[in-house]
């Protein structure tokens, strides 16, 4: 009997945590791009070879101007020193998929509108700022066997880049900006631009030959859809705003 009652008290707390925060959950799909911003790479913000990518992601709203975002990111970084005329002679190329498993913190300066009446709702904008952590995959495919001018310095770091033992998965801190448009009660658009630090300068496979000085990092930017989820009152369907009726078992 004392069993049965634990247990009944138990399933009323997970029933009650659940109705509770039903309306707070967020799931969607991501689209955009991810640059490489690696040691064949001379600028630290824009990637000459953006490349598609592609996710879903799930988020949680604590409150109108804090949420939890947990994301998994598909991708393709890559990059060439033909893109640098002062770098040509090397002619050192990578490429490498990318998945990315990422948590980040969302903050709003101001919220979007979420009124508990849907009679009530107004579309809205709100910018946001995000930082995480997460885990970044690579298995990168560099070429450094084909330079037209053969430097020591270079031959040597291609040397030791070639024959190195590197881990695939690596610590990544994301963070950076973004805007929402909510155009209906439960559906959220919105675009965002991220960048990530990486704990590797192995990213792209080149640590030696490039930059060993300077860690890999990393863009990921485009749009994200989400479907925010409805609560509805225990025991009542609502047909009109205004009026709920009992739903008979």
């Amino acid at each position: 009997m004392r069993y049965l009652y634990v247990r009944f008290l138990l399933l009323l707390f997970i029933n009650s945590f659940i109705v509770n925060a039903q309306d707070r959950f967020e799931v969607g799909v991501f689209g955009g791009s991810s640059g490489y911003l690696g040691d064949l790479n001379k600028s630290d913000i824009f990637s000459k070879e953006p490349k598609p990518s592609f996710g879903v992601i799930g988020r949680y709203n604590f409150s109108d101007y804090i949420a939890l975002k947990a994301g998994l990111s598909n991708g393709r970084l890559s990059g060439k020193d033909s893109h640098y005329p002062d770098r040509a002679f090397r002619n050192f190329t990578t490429t490498t998929p990318l998945t990315e498993v990422s948590a980040q913190f969302e903050w709003h300066p101001w919220p979007l509108t979420q009124p508990r009446l849907r009679y009530r709702f107004s579309p809205s904008f709100s910018p946001f700022l995000f930082a995480g952590l997460g885990f970044v995959r690579t298995k990168p495919k560099a070429d450094l066997e084909n330079m037209i001018v053969e430097k020591p310095q270079f031959v040597q770091g291609a040397a030791i880049d070639r024959s190195a033992v590197y881990k695939s998965i690596h610590g990544v801190v994301p963070f950076g900006l973004g805007v929402k448009y909510r155009f209906h009660p439960q559906w959220t658009l919105a675009a965002e631009a991220g960048f990530r630090i990486t704990f590797s300068d192995y990213l792209d496979g080149i640590s030696f030959a490039g930059n060993p000085a300077k860690t890999d990092r990393y863009i990921i930017s485009g749009i994200s859809v989400v479907y925010r989820f409805n609560k509805r009152p225990f025991g009542f369907k609502i047909r009109n705003p205004t009026k709920c009726d009992f739903v008979q078992e």
